[in-house]
């Protein structure tokens, strides 16, 4: 199955609207690619929407009695949750969708995990990060240094 960075929200910080400022913030001032990191409720419907009406959709989980509903994708698949962030760091040979933990990882630094839940997370730490993605970014040319530079604005620890 691999290594996986999983972050969890705080459990009332699980909801749409803070989600969608995280997954903002770590575009605008962390360097993600992706737009949706944390996984919202209303992600998931479309998800569900895709896989109960279009044709490609159809074919997927041809197992799971239909309609899909976004409730039954949120308690079957870990990387699905919502208010979660799931990121396999074992063999992961993509760089740009390994910015987007990288991104996670600065900010759950400037934000000194504040806003995480500490003991649902797990491989989320500066160390642990590096030690998976290093080879693949220096196999890139990624300077290191700049990579987990951290935006001088969000020493101040707030979200926003």
């Amino acid at each position: 199955m691999g290594t996986y960075m999983t972050v969890v929200l705080r459990e009332n910080l699980r909801y749409d609207a803070f989600a969608k400022l995280v997954n903002k913030k770590l575009v605008v001032s962390y360097g993600a690619k992706n737009d949706l990191n944390f996984n919202t409720w209303e992600y998931l419907q479309r998800e569900a929407d895709f896989m109960n009406a279009d044709p490609e959709g159809l074919g997927q989980l041809p197992h799971f009695k239909r309609p899909i509903t976004k409730e039954t994708l949120h308690n079957n698949f870990f990387w699905l949750r919502v208010g979660e962030f799931s990121f396999k760091l074992s063999g992961t040979s993509n760089p740009i969708e390994a910015l987007d933990a990288i991104a996670v990882c600065k900010w759950i630094m400037a934000t000194k995990a504040s806003y995480i839940d500490k003991k649902m997370s797990f491989n989320y730490n500066k160390r642990k990060v590096a030690s998976y993605l290093t080879p693949l970014f220096e196999e890139e040319g990624y300077d290191l240094k700049k990579l987990w530079e951290l935006p001088t604005a969000e020493k101040n620890n707030k979200i926003n």
